[in-house]
């Protein structure tokens, strides 16, 4: 079933961008917003160029960090795969409204990589390049990958209009978001169980950092029958990289666990 969502996912993705995005001059975010904009100035099939993109990054990638990119592969692949081979197609949809098609296409866009999500495999290397870079800056955040996009946006401003900037705009944030829930599943919170060393600093890091709650559990190793603490915190989806990258820059030897929690109710009981 993997493959299944993961064909499917692509072909959504193809499918929306030749019969919705591009009729109507519509980008989308990442690479495939860059293929067009690139398209637009050296005149070639944009499914040529988001390929070649994808290519790069992907070979730049397996350089600096080649975990990151085996799961990008496929997808990056083939998208533009199934672009090129749909635009011999000669369907034309119509749509009574732009702004039907700003949503329609965001879901599809949105849908298709949670798609991908589903299959195990990652998609869009925009997001490639984001965990390179946070894992090079030991930062991570999506604000690398939001810049690249406002940039896409911004020059294709100049290159067609206002309008259609903006309703691209409106389609890259919520496919981003149907993208998001994909990428750190469904819920809003994250459940953080941490054994360190260094439980003063990270206490300080997660209270007066983040400004979250923490509850200490006494604990026995099963093997060891060493008396330990573990810090358990839960946080906001948002602030997950956060803490993640904040406790392996205190102590790169914690043992953490990350658990999804669906609701939260009273969060500062503790």
């Amino acid at each position: 079933m993997k493959y299944v969502k993961l064909i499917l996912g692509s072909l959504l993705i193809a499918l929306t961008f030749n019969f919705l995005l591009l009729p109507y001059n519509f980008i989308s975010f990442g690479d495939v917003g860059l293929g067009v904009i690139f398209g637009n100035i050296i005149n070639i099939p944009v499914p040529f160029i988001i390929l070649f993109i994808n290519i790069i990054v992907i070979l730049v990638s397996l350089l600096i960090n080649p975990t990151n990119s085996y799961k990008y592969l496929l997808p990056s692949l083939l998208i533009p795969v199934f672009m090129y081979a749909l635009s011999f197609l000669n369907v034309t949809v119509e749509l009574p409204e732009k702004v039907l098609v700003m949503v329609i296409s965001a879901i599809f866009i949105g849908f298709g990589y949670s798609l991908i999500y589903q299959s195990g495999y990652k998609g869009n290397t925009i997001f490639l390049l984001e965990e390179d870079f946070g894992d090079y800056t030991k930062i991570h955040t999506q604000v690398y990958s939001s810049v690249v996009d406002i940039l896409v946006v911004i020059t294709f401003i100049f290159q067609q209009n206002f309008e259609l900037a903006v309703y691209s705009l409106f389609i890259m944030a919520i496919a981003r978001f149907i993208v998001n829930k994909a990428r750190y599943n469904i819920n809003d919170s994250k459940m953080f169980y941490v054994i360190t060393d260094k439980e003063k600093e990270i206490k300080e890091y997660i209270i007066r950092t983040l400004g979250y709650e923490l509850t200490e559990l006494d604990v026995k190793g099963g093997y060891t029958k060493k008396k330990r603490s573990i810090l358990l915190s839960v946080i906001s989806a948002k602030d997950y990289f956060r803490l993640k990258s904040g406790i392996m820059n205190i102590d790169e030897h914690a043992f953490v666990a990350i658990t999804d929690t669906y609701d939260v109710i009273n969060r500062k009981a503790f």
